[in-house]
């Protein structure tokens, strides 16, 4: 059976197979915003008192500008990078402490 193009019938495969073309060009378009890892470092806020900054591996490096941290303020410092991250440093048992800063190996996490 030969479909004739000025039919429903015909018409309607034609929209079937476009609508298919599109839905699969589509797929390989990304939505807007694209990857995360594609956007680079994320911008840090500015905190008064304090100073941060990403060392050459994406760790978050925080140092107060008074007075160095000690070992055993690492909450104060982590208080601090949440926020210059925005809400969310990720903070993990690797977080250390060295020459009067707090290092956060995995950066900021993934807040907006």
């Amino acid at each position: 059976m030969e479909l004739n193009p000025t039919t429903a019938q015909g018409g309607m495969m034609r929209a079937v197979i476009i609508s298919g073309c599109a839905l699969a060009l589509g797929g390989c378009m990304g939505t807007t915003g694209g990857n995360e890892a594609s956007k680079g470092p994320r911008r840090l806020a500015a905190v008064e008192g304090y100073t941060a900054a990403n060392d050459a591996s994406g760790a978050l490096v925080v140092m107060r500008q008074a007075a160095p941290f000690a070992n055993y303020e690492g909450a104060e410092a982590k208080r601090a990078a949440n926020a210059i991250c925005g809400g969310a440093v990720a903070s993990s048992i690797n977080d250390t402490y060295r020459d009067g800063a707090w290092v956060f190996p995995m950066g900021c996490g993934n807040a907006a």
